[in-house]
C-alpha cells in the first residue's frame, strides 16, 4: 500500500471514531509529531527573534559595513579617551582588565628577566648541569 492509499484509509478511520477523548489522543499525537523548533527556545529568546523580525519589518536594520564601521569608530573614541586618562587607578583597573590573561615575563623585573636570558644562553652555549649533580652540590 502506497503513502498516499494509508493517509486515505487513516482519514476514513478518523471520521468513523465518535469518542472525544480518541480525537483529543489523535490531535495531541499529531501535534507532538508536527514540533516546530519554536517550541524548544527560552521565552526571552522567542522575545529576541519576535523583535528582530519587528526590525527587519519596520526597516530598522542597517548592513554588515554600518556596523563595523560604527565598531571601529567606538575603538578609535576608546583609545583617544584611554590616551588622555590620569587617573593611575583607572589606568590599573583596565590593565587589569585588557591583560586579564597577561605572560608572567611582564611581571618580571629587569633583572629577573636578564638572568633568565643569561640562563638560557649558558644553556644554548652546552652549560648545563643534570639535576642529580645539582641536587648533591646542594645537599
Amino acid at each position: 500500500m502506497d503513502i498516499q492509499t494509508a493517509k486515505i484509509e487513516l482519514v476514513k478511520e478518523i471520521l468513523n471514531i465518535d469518542a472525544p477523548e480518541l480525537i483529543e489522543k489523535v490531535a495531541n499525537l499529531l501535534k507532538k509529531e508536527k514540533k516546530d523548533f519554536w517550541d524548544d527556545l527560552i521565552p526571552y529568546q522567542q522575545e529576541e527573534i519576535t523583535k528582530a523580525d519587528l526590525e527587519i519589518l519596520n526597516e530598522e536594520t542597517f548592513d554588515y559595513e554600518t556596523l563595523m564601521a560604527s565598531h571601529r569608530n567606538r575603538k578609535l573614541n576608546f583609545i583617544k579617551d584611554f590616551i588622555n586618562l590620569e587617573n593611575e587607578e583607572t589606568i590599573s583597573k583596565l590593565e587589569n582588565i585588557l591583560w586579564k590573561n597577561k605572560d608572567f615575563w611582564n611581571e618580571l623585573s629587569l633583572s629577573e628577566k636578564e638572568e633568565i636570558q643569561q640562563g638560557i644562553k649558558e644553556l644554548d652555549e652546552g652549560k648545563k648541569v643534570s639535576f642529580e649533580d645539582f641536587l648533591s652540590k646542594v645537599s
